[in-house]
């Protein structure tokens, strides 16, 4: 049912999302289960309430009405947008047998010799954790656990792989583009840090958005904040199309985290300097009495030839604490209410070492990035497995992949990629867009495909019938 305790509108424009009131939806809930026993007999399974106008309609008798079927296939499919559920089973079901049932029931010897005859041939399944907490360096046989963050390790990286390649970024057109060794990335995250500490005043515990197409200057501007103890909390670009959901929310970022400065590549600052984009944040800036930080474009910091080792950008001991934060995700929900995740180095090297030993990645296997770079699978990849597991990483950026999504699969067939990630949208976008020939995957092992809702198995049936 639709009712408006179940809404999380601003009471004002621009302003923060209402808070539901748990207790009252549950009352809610309650008092219909009870009136519907009372009044019609009916025993009520499940109660959700959704927010007003949220079902799915139809039209009847002139006017629109909530369509029963439409509510029933969306619930089996797990779309309803509700915000609250609550369940009754004590009422609805009353015939589960309790005990031995010698009569019949899904307890009794016949369906449990039933159902042993229909299992007997079935593969088993085993469930369980692994807990690993050694993992070694499938080069020098090192255990990477003994490093305490990413950044002590990548250090060990150039020092060690100096001259071979760590980051590539690929056009739309499948071709490579200037690779970048160890040595240099460490110069090119040496050069971003020295900006951000010398020039732009920043220091350890200060927060900063990084707000960045999916690109290089991304990941430089990522390790900065790590060599330097500032928090990073990455943000995709603003959308032009969304300026009322997306400069409030980024406003409200502002506010909240306290945020020092908004580092930027070449094209954000070139979206944040539109005429449309201005206006917003300075209207949502003076409804909140929120001042927006300095924006500083990090795309061209002064030339560096010494690391940061020797610049003496080297991890604090404070700064590899549990306590202390490193790193911000956050996650937007359709409501737009924002959910913020702080993460330590320990848990970052932590993410790493799953991934790690999940796929058995190896640094003989290229890692690549593509979409979601902000957080989740997306982040892991694009800036810190390559580290992880000495390999070089690819880029394909979001962008490209939209245009021609052939440049995706053709770099995953080129070079050999064994482990990788993926969304459901980018999947519909590539199968429905693309030829059923020109590449093969047979050296693809893992595909992480990452749900916001029930997972659909139809897209990895439509993808193997594409590829195989």
């Amino acid at each position: 049912m639709e009712s408006h305790a179940a809404s999380t509108a601003p009471q004002s424009a621009g302003g923060p999302p209402r808070q539901l009131d748990t207790a009252l939806l549950e009352s809610l809930s309650e008092r219909c289960m009870e009136v519907l026993l009372e009044e019609h007999h009916l025993r009520v399974y499940c109660v959700m309430i959704t927010a007003p106008h949220s079902l799915p309609r139809v039209w009847k008798n002139g006017r629109k009405e909530i369509g029963n079927m439409l509510c029933r296939k969306e619930f089996d499919q797990g779309t309803l947008p509700c915000v609250h559920v609550k369940f009754g089973v004590e009422r609805a079901v009353l015939n589960l047998p309790i005990g031995v049932d010698p009569v019949g029931g899904i307890w009794s010897s016949i369906a449990t010799q039933s159902r042993q005859e229909h299992l007997v041939l079935q593969e088993k399944q085993y469930s369980g954790v692994d807990h690993r907490e050694v993992v070694i360096d499938d080069r020098t046989s090192t255990p990477l656990n003994n490093f305490s963050s990413i950044v002590d390790l990548l250090q060990w990286r150039v020092m060690r792989q100096a001259d071979e390649l760590s980051y590539c970024s690929i056009d739309n057109k499948g071709k490579d583009g200037r690779g970048i060794t160890w040595r240099k990335l460490d110069t090119k995250i040496a050069a971003v840090s020295a900006c951000m500490r010398n020039k732009w005043k920043l220091k350890a515990g200060d927060h900063a958005i990084l707000m960045y197409t999916h690109s290089e200057e991304f990941v430089f501007a990522v390790h900065a904040c790590f060599c330097l103890g500032v928090i990073a909390i990455p943000s995709g670009p603003l959308d032009q199309n969304r300026l009322r959901e997306d400069c409030p929310a980024l406003i409200h970022m502002v506010k909240d985290f306290d945020v020092k400065a908004i580092l930027v590549n070449n094209e954000v600052d070139q979206l944040l300097k539109v005429k449309p984009v201005v206006q917003h944040l300075k209207q949502i800036s003076a409804l909140l009495r929120t001042q927006l930080p300095p924006i500083y474009n990090s795309t061209k910091p002064p030339k560096q030839n010494l690391g940061c080792r020797d610049l003496g950008f080297t991890m604090s001991p404070g700064w590899v604490d549990q306590s202390y934060t490193a790193l911000v995700w956050t996650y937007w929900t359709p409501d737009q209410r924002r959910i913020a995740v702080s993460l330590g180095h320990k848990t970052i090297m932590g993410m790493c070492k799953v991934q790690k030993e999940t796929c058995q990645m190896t640094s003989s296997r290229p890692v690549l990035g593509c979409v979601r770079s902000t957080s989740g699978l997306g982040f892991i990849h694009t800036c810190l497995m390559g580290v992880f597991v000495g390999a070089p990483t690819y880029m394909v950026s979001p962008v490209d992949f939209a245009q021609n999504p052939m440049s995706l699969f053709l770099a995953l067939s080129r070079y050999k990629i064994k482990d990788t990630y993926a969304t459901p949208q980018m999947l519909d976008h590539g199968i429905n867009t693309m030829p059923a020939k020109g590449f093969m995957l047979h050296e693809l092992k893992n595909m992480m495909i990452s749900f916001d809702g029930r997972p659909r198995t139809d897209i990895c049936e439509n993808l193997i019938s594409r590829v195989c």
